[in-house]
């Protein structure tokens, strides 16, 4: 059995100056489990590698103006790689439960660079030239974008994992270089050791069954037990009862048609939905929805504050749509609201018979909401105990051990 402790090179799928912004999704808080676990000496978090101008230039400000704070150990005009001070997770929103704080500045470290939008290669050979200074050992490559595959073998790693998060091929945001995924899915397919999905469906998709797995979204009941009270804010005045969802309104996810066909059959109930509008599906929105007296659009409420706006959720719900992008999803929120001790309504998806009769499924507008208007009867303090409970065992910690232990057998 493999015994020495890991160092972790991942790419991530975001910025940790998103993180620190507010955004959080399964990347986030896997990378900060992997934190306290004590078989991971240290971590370079790599941020997304741009492939436009646009989003390169954004990036490059963001890191000039408000970069990740910390022991700067190399820089330069296009990269900077840097040794994270506890504070800086700080203000993620996240809390490292149990795990040393002095520790911190000598286990995580961020490095970024946009030189990707134009060289690929000259990425890794200065982030290869930079992990020199860090003496790391027994090293494996963790990615979580698809957008780029040339980091593979080339930082001597022991082993690489790619975490596939949906499926990028059905996402809207990438139809220009739908070839070029295509090409990288292949390849992930056939180079990296261990593959985890978002969805069952994923499995399939990768067709390599003996080191492809099914991990599910969790949630962190430390997060949980430290929600914090809201007091005077904008949710606090509206009507009750509160229908409530949180996430991204985008064209490939949200089913628009539902929300405003629930919300026209309830008008004395709120409607609230907490998430930025992605440009796609703006129009439908504004015509469909924002003239509606009780539905209320919050816009993004930062990760540290999210679950005290669910809190005062009379029924959370997830109205998306059916599509193939949504068979390859796993909604971290429907594991929040659950936590939270909250009735859910959903609409069918994948991933989801491991939560039986603790959600309530309805696959067409009419069934969406009789099933809404029983789980707002479901409110009781057994209803709540009962869905907090179901969900200690679907944390970040243990869906972690599980990729860790996989990790570390396959080591051996």
């Amino acid at each position: 059995m493999f015994t020495e402790k890991i160092d972790i090179v991942m790419f991530n799928m975001s910025c940790y100056t998103e993180w620190q912004a507010g955004i959080s999704n399964r990347n986030f808080h896997i990378l900060h489990t992997l934190l306290k676990d004590d078989r991971v000496r240290k971590i370079v978090m790599v941020d997304y590698l741009p492939f436009t101008w646009k989003r390169a230039m954004r990036q490059w400000w963001q890191n000039r103006m408000h970069g990740v704070q910390g022991k700067v150990i190399s820089q330069g005009i296009t990269h900077k790689l840097v040794a994270v001070r506890e504070s800086e997770i700080e203000r993620t929103g996240y809390k490292l439960e149990g795990v040393d704080p002095s520790a911190i500045p000598f286990k995580l470290f961020n490095y970024s660079d946009i030189g990707s939008v134009w060289s690929e290669q000259s990425v890794y050979q200065r982030l290869k030239h930079d992990l020199k200074r860090l003496d790391l050992k027994n090293i494996v490559l963790w990615s979580y974008t698809p957008t780029f595959v040339g980091y593979l073998g080339k930082f001597n790693e022991k082993l690489s994992v790619f975490d596939a998060v949906d499926n990028w091929l059905e996402h809207s945001s990438y139809t220009k270089i739908k070839d070029r995924l295509k090409l990288n899915y292949q390849t992930m397919r056939y180079k990296a050791d261990l593959i985890f999905t978002t969805s069952p469906d994923l499995v399939k998709f990768f067709d390599r069954s003996d080191y492809c797995t099914f991990v599910p979204n969790g949630i962190s009941l430390e997060h949980i037990a430290n929600t914090p009270k809201l007091v005077g804010r904008d949710i606090a005045s509206l009507p009750r009862p509160i229908i409530g969802y949180v996430g991204t309104l985008q064209e490939d996810r949200i089913d628009v048609d539902l929300l405003q066909y629930l919300a026209k059959l309830n008008p004395t109930k709120s409607f609230v939905l907490i998430g930025p509008v992605w440009p796609g599906i703006k129009f439908a929105v504004d015509q469909k929805l924002r003239s509606l007296p009780n539905v209320h659009l919050l816009g993004r409420i930062p990760f540290n504050e999210v679950l005290a706006y669910i809190r005062e959720f009379n029924v959370s719900i997830i109205p998306n749509l059916h599509n193939e992008f949504n068979r390859h999803t796993n909604s971290m929120k429907l594991y929040e609201y659950l936590a939270m001790g909250k009735p859910v309504v959903v609409t069918p998806s994948v991933g989801l018979e491991d939560f039986g009769k603790i959600i309530h499924t309805a696959d067409t507008p009419e069934k969406f909401n009789k099933e809404l208007l029983k789980a707002l009867t479901e409110n009781s303090e057994t209803d709540i105990a009962k869905r907090q409970s179901f969900m200690e065992q679907h944390t970040w910690d243990k869906r972690v051990k599980l990729m860790l232990d996989q990790i570390f057998s396959k080591l051996s």
